[in-house]
């Protein structure tokens, strides 16, 4: 992850999804401990692009959007927005690689004949994680990420 440091834990999370064919969901935030979920689970309708920021930390994200891979690494101070994906491409994110500078940052999807995932994926102190499926051609219809003071606490 290629960020500057903060000198704070990150706190805060929000995000929303672009939906194929319904648009921008509304903006959902969540504090630490809590977690924030966007999009349509079972919906049948792939995200095609997700907006996140995080406050305290900075956040750096990469997106895999259907028919390219993986894309730039993006990253951005406190509180500044990452769009990953293409909104109104009709192109599926099927993946998302995610990792705030300090603290922990946890993700889940729902994705097209899987469902919610069984577990959270977290990245630690400039660490990622990934959430989401490659190479399987499969939608995300829906993301959750949380802030959590420790991985065990997720």
């Amino acid at each position: 992850m290629s960020s500057p440091a903060s000198a704070a834990a990150a706190n805060r999370v929000c995000a929303k999804v672009y939906v194929q064919g319904s648009g921008w969901t509304a903006e959902q935030c969540a504090n630490a401990g809590q977690s924030v979920s966007v999009g349509a689970a079972g919906g049948g309708r792939a995200i095609e692009a997700v907006q996140m920021a995080v406050a305290g930390s900075s956040l750096c994200a990469r997106g895999y959007r259907q028919g390219s891979g993986w894309g730039a690494e993006k990253c951005a101070a406190s509180g500044t927005r990452i769009t990953l994906g293409s909104a109104g491409s009709g192109l599926r994110l099927e993946a998302v690689i995610f990792g705030v500078q300090t603290g922990t940052i946890c993700g889940n999807s729902y994705v097209q004949s899987v469902g919610w995932n069984p577990v959270w994926y977290c990245g630690v102190n400039g660490e990622t994680n990934a959430i989401g499926t490659t190479g399987q051609n499969k939608r995300m219809e829906a993301v959750s990420f949380m802030i959590c003071r420790s991985v065990e606490s997720c």
